[in-house]
């Protein structure tokens, strides 16, 4: 399992923890809301896009050690890529160099470590920079995610971001929207003394999350692996990311979980819970990736897995 994921997935436990603690995000009425409380919502606001900000750069971290192994010369990767990682990250590596310095930190054995790797690429090793992810030192913007997603090869992504989404049961109107708004709130609670999130500001926050951090995971992911099995294909952008996704939902029922794949309507298996679900789950062919979507009892997603 993906570092990067389970760290996340755990981070959006702390903050379903921290909601439940808010009465009126649980549907309570005729609650007085003390100045601790708005304190709380504030800070739920901060954790949650600390924690999707975290989650994009390890993830993306990760992924570019996968494409390590890239078949190919450094000169036959798409454009976008080559300029992420060597011109624009060494851009952002100067501006968090900047920033260590002002801290008194080790500055310069990180403009060391991540030059060695913006130099790779002559030859049969290749190494990438993490901050082809951004500079590290602001915030998460729908601009420089869908920027990141660019250099990977996923292409238009907010439209296919909508449509995977409504697949794995999240309507929502536009995941762009959802990360604007997730930022915008942060913003405001970060920085506007008079701003007082209301319960229905955060009701809604695991969901938004798990949508954002889903969609980046799993076309990432998919774009990874058809960069190593058809090279030539996805350096040209002739690869869609969704039609190399296997995707499978476990629901609930009254013995364990059911095991369905998107788009059939009968259940695979029956089974006891999501680990004998996944060792169900046949092996992606080249190319591909298996996406497991855990649902809960109201079929709304609570969780994924890349196999």
């Amino acid at each position: 399992m993906s570092v990067a994921r389970g760290e996340f997935l755990r981070n959006l436990d702390g903050i379903s923890e921290a909601i439940g603690l808010e009465p009126l995000a649980q549907g309570a009425t005729n609650t007085i809301i003390s100045p601790g409380m708005f304190v709380l919502r504030r800070g739920i606001l901060v954790a949650s896009l600390i924690a999707l900000e975290t989650f994009i750069r390890d993830r993306t971290s990760e992924a570019l050690r996968a494409l390590e192994r890239w078949p190919k010369s450094f000169e036959d990767l798409p454009e976008k890529l080559r300029l992420a990682a060597r011109m624009n990250a060494l851009s952002h590596l100067q501006q968090f160099a900047r920033m260590l310095r002002r801290q008194g930190e080790d500055f310069e054995t990180e403009l060391r470590n991540e030059i060695e790797k913006m130099a790779s690429g002559h030859g049969t090793v290749q190494q990438f920079s993490k901050f082809i992810s951004g500079d590290h030192t602001g915030n998460l913007s729908d601009e420089n995610l869908k920027d990141v997603l660019s250099s990977l090869q996923v292409k238009d992504c907010w439209t296919s971001f909508r449509v995977f989404a409504a697949d794995v049961g999240i309507g929502v109107p536009s995941v762009q929207e959802v990360v604007k708004d997730i930022v915008r709130r942060r913003h405001r609670s970060a920085h506007a003394a008079s701003y007082s999130p209301t319960a229905t500001d955060i009701a809604g926050l695991r969901t938004d999350l798990l949508c954002v951090a889903m969609c980046f995971d799993v076309s990432v992911s998919s774009s990874m692996e058809q960069s190593l099995s058809s090279s030539d294909d996805w350096a040209n952008g002739n690869c869609d990311w969704r039609a190399g996704v296997s995707l499978y939902i476990a629901k609930p029922c009254a013995v364990g979980l059911r095991l369905m794949r998107f788009g059939r309507p009968r259940a695979l298996h029956v089974v006891r819970n999501l680990s004998e679900a996944k060792n169900r789950i046949p092996r992606a062919a080249p190319g591909h990736i298996a996406v497991l979507v855990e649902h809960d009892t109201s079929e709304r997603p609570v969780g994924w897995d890349i196999m």
